[in-house]
């Protein structure tokens, strides 16, 4: 088993490369409210936001929010949490049409170690908030999101029930430590209350039920510090969850959910927060083969079918072109396949109608 001491520094070596490499095949910096807003996070400069005349401080790297309205009006803002000396990466964007609420999620280096973080602007001011890796070295990695709504049944405070909705942010990320896996955790909007200081944080592979010691046996990086979230569309309030289990050597395709009548909850047995449902409720999909022949040091990206059946796809340069790259998850031999790009097919075109496949598995 590689070392608790090396293995992180191994991870650090191959998300120094990721960070490098240009290309992403993913839409997850920019988003398309119902209203016509376009949100957009990427990485920037201080000065590029704010005009400065010292030259330090212009330089200070950020991530850039740009918001533009359906009529072309544009601002640029800094995202809160990156105005300071530390390098930010792996940001993916989500939007709460309810509540009116952007989600951030970002990592953020410190020295060989990176913190998983989260900004949330709603009503036109922001909050910023971290989440505790596992104890020891670590790097947090590739953070995912997805915002869901549930209608759940709870006590109107007369003796009675009242039907309610919330809306339910679910992370996911790579966590290389001691134990390297992915993690999940959960942030909830209830009576229109956002507890930041309170999420719920769990471990995957203990959820798979094969935690311990892991090993990545000669895998290239890429092929499992990528795990990916979604909206389940079988469920209410529901997220499908894909990632690598180097405990158990499978991949793993979870659907969670969580409880939906707290007025069977018992308070007195379990505690507030059991009462108050947000301890998942967490369901196997389809387990298989790692997918060991991903080796690139672009963005990995998964879309999961309805079955949890996932596919999983790249954009990389060979030259002065680009390719984009998939592999099925049902493949029996994990081949790579290729869809060469052109002017006129370019990668978001190329996701759209990989997309359409993967869904029909």
């Amino acid at each position: 088993m590689t070392s608790r001491r090396v293995q992180p520094l191994l991870a650090c070596a191959a998300l120094a490369a990721a960070i490098l490499a240009p290309l992403r095949a993913d839409a997850e910096t920019a988003l398309l409210t119902r209203s016509g807003t376009l949100y957009e996070v990427f990485s920037s400069s201080y000065g590029q936001i704010v005009k400065v005349s010292d030259d330090a401080l212009a330089r200070t790297p950020v991530l850039a929010l740009r918001t533009t309205t359906p009529e072309g009006d544009s601002r640029l803002e800094v995202v809160e949490g990156t105005f300071d000396t530390r390098l930010e990466s792996s940001e993916s964007i989500e939007f709460d049409e309810t509540t009116q609420t952007l989600f951030v999620v970002y990592t953020q280096f410190q020295g060989l170690m990176s913190d998983l973080h989260f900004a949330v602007r709603r009503d036109s001011k922001w909050i910023e908030k971290w989440i505790a890796p596992n104890i020891g070295l670590y790097l947090s990695l590739n953070p995912r999101l997805a915002v869901t709504r549930q209608s759940y049944l709870d006590f109107d405070g007369a003796g009675g029930t009242v039907t309610k909705t919330r809306s339910i942010l679910s992370m996911v990320w790579w966590e290389e430590s001691g134990v390297s896996q992915a993690r999940y955790a959960a942030l909830f909007v209830e009576d229109g209350s956002l507890d930041l200081d309170n999420p719920m944080v769990v471990n995957l592979n203990e959820i798979a039920g094969a935690s311990g010691p892991t090993d990545p046996r000669g895998l290239p990086t890429a092929a499992y510090q990528f795990p990916a979230v979604q909206r389940d569309p079988a469920s209410t309030g529901g997220v499908l969850i894909s990632f690598a289990n180097l405990a158990s050597w499978r991949h793993e395709v979870f659907r969670i959910t969580f409880p939906d009548d707290l007025t069977k909850l018992d308070d007195s047995s379990q505690g507030k927060q059991f009462a108050r449902g947000h301890v998942p409720i967490v369901g196997r999909l389809t387990q298989g083969t790692i997918p060991g022949h991903i080796d690139t040091t672009s963005t990995v990206s998964t879309i999961l079918s309805a079955g949890g059946v996932p596919t999983f796809y790249w954009d990389e340069a060979n030259g002065t072109s680009r390719t984009f790259r998939y592999v099925r998850g049902d493949s029996a031999d994990g081949a790579v396949l290729t869809l060469p790009l052109r002017d006129d097919f370019g990668p978001d075109r190329a996701r759209l109608v990989l997309r359409d496949m993967a869904e029909k598995q």
